[in-house]
Protein backbone atom coordinates (compact mmCIF):
# COMPACT_ATOMS: atom_id res chain seq x y z
CA UNK A 1 0.00 0.00 0.00
CA UNK A 2 1.69 3.11 -0.77
CA UNK A 3 1.43 6.38 0.88
CA UNK A 4 -1.18 8.35 -1.19
CA UNK A 5 -3.28 4.72 -1.05
CA UNK A 6 -2.97 5.41 2.99
CA UNK A 7 -3.84 9.23 2.53
CA UNK A 8 -7.18 8.38 0.64
CA UNK A 9 -8.18 6.23 3.04
CA UNK A 10 -7.24 8.10 5.81
CA UNK A 11 -9.40 11.35 4.47
CA UNK A 12 -12.62 8.64 3.60
CA UNK A 13 -12.13 7.49 7.14
CA UNK A 14 -12.24 11.65 8.50
CA UNK A 15 -15.28 11.88 6.53
CA UNK A 16 -16.93 9.31 7.66
CA UNK A 17 -15.98 10.03 11.12
CA UNK A 18 -17.09 13.58 11.28
CA UNK A 19 -20.50 12.75 9.22
CA UNK A 20 -21.24 10.05 12.18
CA UNK A 21 -20.54 13.02 15.17
CA UNK A 22 -22.51 15.23 12.56
CA UNK A 23 -25.56 12.81 12.39
CA UNK A 24 -25.63 12.10 15.99
CA UNK A 25 -25.46 15.61 17.26
CA UNK A 26 -28.35 16.42 14.63
CA UNK A 27 -30.15 13.65 16.26
CA UNK A 28 -29.05 14.38 19.76
CA UNK A 29 -30.86 18.17 19.52
CA UNK A 30 -34.14 16.81 17.53
CA UNK A 31 -34.40 14.69 20.89
CA UNK A 32 -34.09 17.09 23.20
CA UNK A 33 -35.73 19.58 21.37
CA UNK A 34 -39.12 17.09 21.17
CA UNK A 35 -38.21 16.46 25.40
CA UNK A 36 -38.37 19.62 26.39
CA UNK A 37 -41.56 20.54 24.33
CA UNK A 38 -43.03 17.08 25.89
CA UNK A 39 -41.81 18.97 29.64
CA UNK A 40 -42.86 22.15 28.55
CA UNK A 41 -46.75 20.87 27.83
CA UNK A 42 -46.33 18.68 31.08
CA UNK A 43 -45.71 22.05 33.03
CA UNK A 44 -48.15 24.07 31.44
CA UNK A 45 -50.85 20.94 32.40
CA UNK A 46 -49.37 20.93 36.03
CA UNK A 47 -49.97 24.61 35.95
CA UNK A 48 -53.15 25.16 34.84
CA UNK A 49 -54.58 22.23 37.18
CA UNK A 50 -52.82 24.16 40.33
CA UNK A 51 -54.64 27.35 39.00
CA UNK A 52 -57.60 25.71 38.32
CA UNK A 53 -57.44 23.73 42.26
CA UNK A 54 -56.40 27.60 43.58
CA UNK A 55 -59.38 29.31 41.93
CA UNK A 56 -61.95 26.33 43.39
CA UNK A 57 -60.24 26.93 46.80
CA UNK A 58 -60.52 30.66 46.85
CA UNK A 59 -63.88 30.98 44.79
CA UNK A 60 -65.56 27.77 45.93
CA UNK A 61 -68.32 26.68 43.12
CA UNK A 62 -68.98 30.60 42.13
CA UNK A 63 -68.25 31.20 38.79
CA UNK A 64 -66.73 33.47 37.25
CA UNK A 65 -67.74 34.18 33.88
CA UNK A 66 -66.91 36.91 31.26
CA UNK A 67 -69.23 39.12 32.97
CA UNK A 68 -67.49 39.60 35.76
CA UNK A 69 -64.86 41.06 33.70
CA UNK A 70 -65.47 44.61 35.08
CA UNK A 71 -65.89 43.99 37.85
CA UNK A 72 -62.19 42.31 38.42
CA UNK A 73 -60.83 45.02 36.17
CA UNK A 74 -62.48 47.49 39.06
CA UNK A 75 -61.11 45.34 42.13
CA UNK A 76 -57.55 45.26 40.23
CA UNK A 77 -57.80 49.56 39.83
CA UNK A 78 -58.95 49.62 43.69
CA UNK A 79 -56.11 47.50 44.85
CA UNK A 80 -53.68 49.18 42.66
CA UNK A 81 -54.42 52.50 44.29
CA UNK A 82 -55.17 51.51 47.69
CA UNK A 83 -51.10 49.67 47.38
CA UNK A 84 -50.21 53.16 45.79
CA UNK A 85 -51.21 55.27 48.60
CA UNK A 86 -50.27 52.82 51.46
CA UNK A 87 -46.48 51.80 49.70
Amino acid sequence: MTILEMLGQSGILTLFGIGVVFAFLIIMVIIISKAGEIFRAADADKAAAGRAATDKAIYGNMAVTTNSAPIIAAITAAVGAYRSKHA
